[in-house]
């Protein structure tokens, strides 16, 4: 019996057929691209169903950062389609709202990389087109998604934290996040918000979980009782593949990692130590994880992890007790954070509690202290 909601901000556990998603490809240079600029206070800009301002909106709005591409204007109103971040994949949105540029006109050529709905990193920034002098700089971070969801969703996760580090360091941030290399076994039938935030990838994980026990007892009793032994399938395979992007687009200042993503986090930075290699990042900021359940590790962790570490819980998590037990024991002094809701990344009722983990993260980023920095919270 396995956890069908692990690693998700809710039950996630309906997923759809893999064979929806759609095969990256690059965009011609002569191609109609804008990227959204618009809406950081309000997580995106409002997007409708048709051309004019009064016809239906959509639930969701197309996130800041978001890539899109021209497909029809009219006047200020703009048809478009979704080429990368979070949002509707068409619909209509206004270029501007008085002398206010909701999205900027792009060229193909500007993108690093070739921009397709199925690229295997997500990236987004919540930056200032500004140059910063001085010491101020735009930060890196990678995302490492929990189990059963992908890159694509985990951006729409931290929307509300990326937006809290923009506000304390106004240059901004660049955030990769990474797919995770197995695809989720239940991928049955997905929400159409699921599929919409997925845009057209399967979900995904970073490796299996066998139970060598056959007992009828919960997923989470076998997990808290020391005697079930727990092997994780692909783990090895998984972890070189998250040290090769770090090798090759690193060092990050900020290691972000959710549920079975904190896991990853750990296993990177145990062995890294164990064979005596520079950590390529300056502080891992774990949500919702907990300890490394396969026995075959546990060489990495007989003393703590002496590395820069926030760890954060929600108190209405199932694995909350847990979590926080297990995983605190594994670093030898994290900064420790609490949200009200459940497995998932703090919410709006939380606002506060993101602020300061995104202060807490940027001291061990930044030279000078973020602005209005705050104090981790432990009850």
């Amino acid at each position: 019996l396995k956890p069908r909601n692990f690693g998700c901000p809710t039950v996630l556990s309906s997923l759809w057929d893999p064979s929806m998603a759609t095969p990256s490809s690059a965009s011609s240079p002569k191609e109609e691209l804008w990227v959204v600029v618009g809406g950081t206070d309000k997580g995106g800009i409002l997007v409708r169903r048709g051309d004019s301002i009064k016809a239906e909106a959509e639930e969701m709005r197309l996130a800041t950062g978001a890539v899109v591409r021209q497909l029809q204007t009219i006047g200020d109103r703009l048809k478009y389609k979704l080429v990368s971040g979070t949002g509707p994949a068409t619909g209509w949105v206004s270029l501007r709202v008085g002398s206010k540029d909701l999205l900027e006109r792009k060229r193909a050529s500007e993108f690093q990389a070739p921009i397709g709905p199925a690229a295997f990193v997500s990236r987004s920034s919540f930056s200032s087109s500004s140059q910063v002098p001085g010491d101020a700089r735009k930060l890196k971070v990678l995302a490492l998604h929990g189990g059963g969801v992908n890159a694509n969703i985990m951006e729409y996760q931290t929307m509300m934290l990326r937006k809290h580090f923009n506000e304390k360091h106004k240059p901004g941030a660049d955030w990769q996040f990474l797919n995770g290399p197995r695809v989720w076994k239940d991928q049955e039938s997905a929400t159409e918000l699921i599929r919409q935030l997925a845009r057209g990838d399967c979900l995904r994980g970073w490796y299996g979980v066998t139970i060598q026990n056959d007992d009828d007892r919960l997923y989470i009793e076998k997990l808290m009782d020391p005697k079930v032994n727990f092997t994780y399938e692909e783990v090895e395979k998984a972890v070189e593949y998250v040290m090769d992007h770090i090798k090759k687009n690193g060092p990050f200042d900020i290691l972000v990692g959710f549920s079975q993503g904190c896991i990853m986090t750990h296993l990177v930075a145990g062995l890294l130590r164990e064979r005596g290699e520079e950590l390529p990042w300056r502080v891992a900021v774990q949500f919702c994880g907990m300890r490394v359940r396969d026995s075959k590790y546990e060489r990495l962790f007989e003393q703590p992890l002496d590395t820069p570490c926030i760890q954060i819980y929600g108190k209405e998590d199932p694995y909350y007790e847990y979590g926080l037990e297990s995983q605190r024991a594994m670093y030898k002094d994290p900064q420790i954070f609490m949200h009200s809701e459940g497995h998932k990344f703090p919410g709006s009722q939380d606002a506060e509690v993101s602020r300061s983990i995104a202060a807490a993260a940027l001291k061990f980023c930044l030279e000078e202290p973020p602005m209005d920095e705050a104090s981790p919270a432990t009850s």
